[in-house]
């Protein structure tokens, strides 16, 4: 659902966002075979797919057309959230402009890289920006000129659950006043439903079915969200009053899951409250 009450009524309706594979994205025929042991080969048609696909008014934040072409999808979904996230808070663009805003922003796809990869003539000067990983939170604390830290997180499904921990640290610590926090997917690429398909982690189905008997994988998915962070104080002091979304606190303790998943003795001892890795972390889509 695009925007916060089409998302919300998804999840109210529980409504099956997944679709066929379409060919804008990559060829599914040449790619598919019922068997997944067949080298080379995907398991699936099917993906929860967003309907709007690497749509972008890019001259609205200042970036020319040339430039455009060579940036991650997943770069331009970052910006526009941003703006929603912004324009939804009732904070003006020009209002957080030049203030001590962080950007902190988890993500693990690395497709459009993939591909563009591939056509080596094609490839200019506005490929290293447009495809590093890096670039994908300093691109938003650019484009808004925002000066807190400016970071991207990958710890694969749980990244965006990081750079929210990371965020809240950051506002508490002083590091910075607010911030702005995101995760992004964009599928471009068969190759990561290659090696899923080989692991036995994808559902031919394309559809997660989490305690359930039929439960044969995981349905892969594509989006973007967007939050913007703030101390509860400094919101009520607003003259304006911002619209709150959430209020967030969040208390750590330890889980014992598998190396997918946040676990005590991985990385770090990130902790999160046991009903929450429940109920945010039934599949790897998180």
């Amino acid at each position: 659902g695009d925007g916060i009450d089409n998302f919300w009524k998804v999840l109210e309706e529980g409504k099956n966002c997944t679709v066929e594979i379409p060919s804008e994205r990559f060829n599914v025929k040449e790619w598919y075979d019922p068997d997944d042991n067949k080298p080379g080969k995907i398991c699936t048609t099917q993906a929860a797919l967003l309907n709007e696909f690497n749509s972008f008014d890019n001259h609205l934040f200042g970036i020319n057309n040339m430039e455009a072409e060579r940036m991650d999808p997943q770069q331009k979904l970052l910006i526009e959230c941003t703006y929603k996230a912004l324009e939804d808070a009732g904070v003006p663009v020009e209002a957080v402009s030049g203030t001590k805003t962080g950007v902190f922003v988890g993500l693990m796809n690395r497709d459009y890289e993939i591909v563009t990869s591939r056509a080596v003539s094609e490839i200019n000067h506005y490929d290293g920006t447009g495809t590093a990983m890096s670039i994908t939170a300093n691109r938003v604390s650019f484009t808004f000129n925002l000066t807190g830290p400016s970071l991207a997180i990958d710890t694969a499904c749980s990244s965006f659950l990081f750079a929210l921990h990371y965020a809240l640290r950051a506002i508490k610590s002083g590091d910075c006043e607010a911030a702005i926090c995101g995760g992004v997917n964009c599928i471009i690429d068969p190759r990561t439903f290659v090696s899923l398909s080989k692991a036995k982690m994808i559902s031919p189905e394309g559809i997660s079915k989490p305690f359930s008997k039929k439960a044969d994988g995981y349905g892969r998915g594509e989006g973007c969200g967007v939050v913007f962070l703030k101390p509860l104080k400094k919101v009520r002091l607003l003259t304006k009053q911002s619209k709150i979304r959430l209020v967030a606190y969040l208390n750590f303790v330890s889980s014992s899951l598998r190396m997918i998943f946040p676990e005590k003795t991985f990385q770090f001892e990130f902790k999160i409250n046991e009903a929450l890795i429940k109920y945010l972390c039934t599949s790897p889509t998180i």
